[in-house]
């Protein structure tokens, strides 16, 4: 544990780190601010509930949902792309095994990716309770309660939970979000080991990962194939699966 402390606090002092959680949280702050602004002095019979406004989910923010939906696999990428495993001999002055300090960044790689972008996003639900109520008589679908049921549509990942409990939603959301950052910034760690790119900047690196799953978007909307996009399992609305979403995250 001793270990693991050292290589989050090596972590968490990179630039690389501290610019790219500056950028998510600015981001979600701009969004709950925006959401602030809007319904400001609105009419209450207008006013959505705080699930409603949550980042991900409300219309009113959806100029930043869209920016942030697309830097999601460069931040992702290059939250923890600091390590390079060339010429840091951490693992040396730590006295640590060379198999236990590869292991040991990717774990915590893993975890403080998945550990920002969660936290970023509770963090805006939360504050959606600060100003919004719990439930409203408005709500993103445009429909009263008693008829919310005729928009269930199977088809859509957790849209059961969008009807019986939309904060279960959102946290449905916020944790694939989670993982899949978490899967970025692990495969962003592990092309880092790959001969040929070893030699590429960590900004450099992130780069070229992000460009791959842009391309991976591109191509599921040219041959009409969602499921080969990360927005799919990122953003509400899109016609996918639970075993679809955690085969591509766990691809």
């Amino acid at each position: 544990m001793n270990y693991i402390a050292v290589l989050i606090k090596n972590q968490i002092n990179r630039f690389e780190f501290k610019l790219c959680f500056a950028i998510l949280f600015l981001l979600s702050i701009v969004g709950i601010l925006t959401g602030y602004a809007l319904n400001y002095q609105q009419d209450a019979v207008y006013v959505r509930s705080a699930a409603d406004n949550f980042l991900m989910i409300s219309t009113d923010t959806s100029v930043i949902r869209r920016l942030i939906t697309f830097l999601f696999p460069l931040l992702a990428a290059a939250l923890c792309a600091g390590y390079r495993s060339k010429n840091d001999e951490l693992h040396m002055l730590l006295r640590m095994d060379r198999r236990q300090f590869v292991y040991g960044n990717a774990f915590v790689t893993v975890g403080l990716t998945m550990l920002a972008f969660t936290a970023v996003l509770i963090m805006n639900q939360l504050l959606c309770f600060v100003a919004f109520p719990t439930s409203a008589s408005d709500n993103v679908w445009g429909r009263m309660d008693y008829d919310l049921i005729r928009s269930y549509q199977p088809e859509y990942l957790y849209d059961f939970w969008s009807i019986q409990n939309p904060y279960i939603y959102n946290l449905l959301f916020i944790f694939n979000i989670g993982l899949m950052s978490g899967g970025i910034g692990l495969l962003t760690y592990g092309l880092g080991y790959v001969k040929a790119l070893r030699q590429l900047k960590p900004i450099l690196l992130a780069a070229l990962v992000f460009i791959l799953f842009i391309s991976l978007f591109v191509l599921s909307e040219v041959i009409h194939i969602p499921l080969l996009s990360f927005l799919s399992y990122i953003e509400p609305g899109h016609q996918t699966g639970i075993v679809q979403c955690f085969s591509f995250i766990g691809g």
